[in-house]
């Protein structure tokens, strides 16, 4: 079951991506100014209860080894952000991991119904 599925503008994606690239550093923020691929590709992001998809990669956030800790959803500059975090958990450590996800201009109140639904899905399975 598809809970979000949602495309963006060229310049909701490099506003996103810009964003990102300035979180991670000046080094990666400079990669991204002097190398802008990734701009030019425009991913689809599906939501569903058990995994995200942007484009073909997929980030599994509730699963035998992945369990849901918490969702934000925020402001940031001229974007709306969407985040997952949630535990990975083997046979030795256990690891807390983020799914970010762009919120499409329009899609602030289907963010929230999706974030809503994912922590009910959440406590039930607990």
């Amino acid at each position: 079951m598809i809970l979000a599925h949602w495309t963006y503008s060229k310049q909701e994606w490099k506003a996103f991506l810009r964003s990102e690239r300035k979180q991670k550093g000046f080094i990666s923020y400079m990669f991204y100014l002097l190398f802008p691929v990734a701009a030019k590709k425009i991913p689809e992001v599906k939501i569903t209860p058990e995994l995200v998809c942007i484009g073909a990669k997929q980030q599994y956030f509730s699963s035998g080894r992945h369990y849901l800790a918490e969702i934000n959803i925020r402001e940031e500059g001229i974007i709306n952000i969407i985040e997952i975090t949630y535990r990975c958990s083997n046979a030795t450590t256990e690891k807390r991991r983020e799914i970010v996800i762009p919120v499409p201009k329009g899609k602030l109140r289907e963010a929230f119904e999706v974030e809503e639904r994912l922590l009910s899905d959440a406590a039930l399975g607990q």
